[in-house]
C-alpha cells in the first residue's frame, strides 16, 4: 500500500495520471487517494494469507516426510506426479518431492563424518577432497570456486537429514524496509519442527554421535575462537587493504586466514591454498607489515616531484579555465570605466549642489545611492583583472607536502572512514609470489589512480629478524 501511494503521488507531480484497470480507479478524481488506500489494504492482507497458505503447505508436506524445497549434497529432488490434475506445459501436477539418496555423495559424506571424528580438521578434510578432484555442492564456475571449503563441511556436520531427521521452520525471509533486500532471520527454538524420515539416513547414529562429541569437545576447548584463528571478536575489526589484494595464481581475494600464536600476528594468506589446497601460494604475512609496506610504497609514489608536480599544473590550468571563463562572462573594462567615470561625475555634481544649496535628505540619499554603485563597478573591475596565481599555487604545494608526510597515521587512525576513500584510487593489486636471492617477496602490481603510469610494479619484503623464517612477503 506505501509503495502504491508513493508511486501514484510521485506521477501526478510530473502531471502523469494513472488508471488502475482492474479497479477502475483514476488518479485524476478527488476519491482516488482513499480508494487506492482502500484497494491496498486488501492487495496486503491477500499476501499475508498467501503467504499463510504457502507456509502451511510446506509443513504438511514436511509432516509427510517430503522436501518443500531446496537441494541438499546427498539426496536428489524426485518429483511426485498426480496424473489426476494438470500442471505446467501439459504435464502431471506436482503433488510433492521427495528426497532420493544418491550412492556415490552418500559415500563421500560417510567419509568425511569419519575423517572428522578420526580427528581430522575441516581445512585438512577440504584439501584432501580436493587433490583427489572429489565434485563438490558448489557449482562448476572457477577452479577456486568449485573446490570444497571448510565452511561448507562445517554445514555438512550440522546438517541432521544425514541422521533421518527433517528440522524445518528454522528461518523466516524478511524484505529489509531500507535497502529492499530479503534476509534470513533465525526463529525462536521452539518454532522448529523435527521429523524423523528414516530413508533419509546416510550417516550411521554411531558415527553420527562420535562426529558431534568432537564437534562438543571443539567448541569446549576453543569456544571463544572463531573459524579461521581469529577471535571473535575480530569481526568488527576494519582492516584498511582488505578486498584489494588478489593473489595472482588463483586470482582468489587475499584475506586474513590466521591470528593465533604466541604473538597473536594477524596474517593474510591465499584461501584456497590455505583452506581448500587448490592452490600453490603459500605465503604469508603479518597484516601490520603489510600494510606499512604498502603505505610506505604509496608514500614514495605520492611524493614523487613529477607527480606533485603533474597534479598540481592540472590544478592551474583547470583555475586559470575558470577565471578565463569568469572574466569573458563579466562586462569588459573598458564599458566598466565609463560606467565608474559617468558614475562619478554624477557623484561630483550632486556634492557641489549639496555644497550651495546645504543639506538635504533626497539629495544625501541620491548621493549614497551612487557610491554604492561606484563601489559596486569597482568589485566587478577587480574581478576582471587578470591575477597572477603563483604565489598561491607555491601555498598550495606547500600543503600537499605537509599533508602527504602525515599519509600513514590519516590512514589509521579511522581504517573504516580511510579503506572506501582508498578504494577510489586503488582498483586491486595483485600480489604475485617470486623466489629471490634474499627470499620468497611478493611483486604487488594493480591499478592506482595517481599518475597515468603503465607497468607500474613494486616488491613488498617482508623481514623482522624475530621469528623465523617464514614465507612472506
Amino acid at each position: 500500500m506505501a509503495e502504491a501511494l508513493k508511486t501514484v503521488e510521485c506521477l501526478q507531480f510530473y502531471g502523469i495520471g494513472v488508471v488502475f484497470v482492474s479497479q477502475g480507479i483514476d488518479s485524476s478524481e478527488k476519491t482516488a487517494r482513499q480508494l487506492v488506500t482502500l484497494n491496498g489494504m486488501i492487495d496486503e492482507q491477500f499476501l499475508v494469507g498467501l503467504a499463510d497458505k504457502v507456509h502451511r503447505g510446506q509443513e504438511g508436506r514436511v509432516l509427510k516426510g517430503m522436501n518443500p524445497g531446496g537441494k541438499c549434497y546427498g539426496y536428489v529432488n524426485v518429483p511426485i506426479e498426480d496424473p489426476t490434475r494438470q500442471g505446467k506445459y501439459s504435464r502431471p501436477a506436482v503433488a510433492g518431492v521427495e528426497l532420493k539418496i544418491r550412492r556415490e555423495q552418500a559415500e563421500v559424506v560417510r567419509r568425511i563424518f569419519q575423517m572428522y571424528a578420526d580427528g581430522f580438521g575441516l581445512a585438512q578434510i577440504a584439501k584432501i577432497l580436493n587433490e583427489e578432484r572429489v565434485p563438490s555442492p558448489q557449482p562448476p564456475r572457477t577452479r577456486a570456486m568449485q573446490a570444497w571449503c571448510p565452511s561448507s563441511i562445517r554445514e555438512m556436520l550440522r546438517n541432521e537429514r544425514y541422521r533421518g531427521v527433517h528440522v524445518w521452520n528454522r528461518t523466516v525471509k524478511t524484505r529489509n524496509p531500507e535497502t529492499g533486500r530479503k534476509v534470513a532471520k533465525d526463529r525462536p527454538k521452539s518454532d522448529w519442527m523435527r521429523v524423523e524420515v528414516p530413508e533419509w539416513r546416510i550417516v550411521p547414529e554411531e558415527l553420527w554421535c562420535a562426529a558431534h562429541a568432537r564437534i562438543a569437545d571443539v567448541n569446549l576447548r576453543f569456544g571463544a575462537k572463531r573459524f579461521g584463528g581469529l577471535n571473535r571478536t575480530a569481526r568488527s575489526r576494519s582492516y584498511l587493504f582488505s578486498g584489494l589484494l588478489v593473489c595472482g595464481t588463483c586470482g582468489s581475494r587475499i584475506v586474513i586466514i590466521s591470528g593465533q600464536g604466541k604473538r597473536g600476528y594477524v596474517r593474510y594468506g591465499c584461501p584456497s591454498h590455505r583452506y581448500r589446497g587448490v592452490c600453490s601460494n603459500a605465503l604469508t604475512i603479518r597484516q601490520d607489515r603489510l600494510e606499512s609496506q604498502l603505505i610506505a610504497a604509496l608514500e614514495e609514489r605520492i611524493l614523487n616531484s613529477k607527480l606533485i608536480d603533474y597534479t598540481l599544473q592540472r590544478f592551474h590550468e583547470e583555475l586559470q579555465k575558470r577565471l578565463a571563463e569568469i572574466q569573458r562572462q563579466a562586462t569588459g573594462l573598458d564599458d566598466l570605466r565609463r560606467e565608474r567615470q559617468q558614475l562619478q561625475t554624477k557623484a561630483e555634481r550632486l556634492a557641489d549642489a549639496i555644497a550651495e544649496a546645504g543639506h538635504s535628505p533626497v539629495m544625501l540619499a541620491k548621493l549614497a545611492s551612487i557610491e554604492a554603485q561606484i563601489a559596486d563597478v569597482d568589485r566587478r573591475m577587480d574581478a576582471c583583472k587578470p591575477r597572477d596565481l603563483s604565489a598561491a599555487i607555491a601555498e598550495v604545494r606547500g600543503f600537499v607536502y605537509k599533508n602527504v608526510r602525515q599519509l600513514r597515521s590519516l590512514l589509521h587512525d579511522d581504517a573504516e572512514r580511510s579503506k572506501p576513500i582508498l578504494a577510489r584510487h586503488i582498483g586491486q593489486l595483485v600480489l604475485n609470489p617470486k623466489e629471490t636471492p634474499g627470499g620468497p617477496v611478493y611483486e604487488v602490481s594493480g591499478d592506482m589512480d595517481l599518475l597515468p603510469v603503465s607497468g607500474d610494479v613494486m616488491q613488498v619484503v617482508a623481514r623482522d629478524g624475530i621469528e623465523p623464517p617464514t614465507p612472506a612477503l
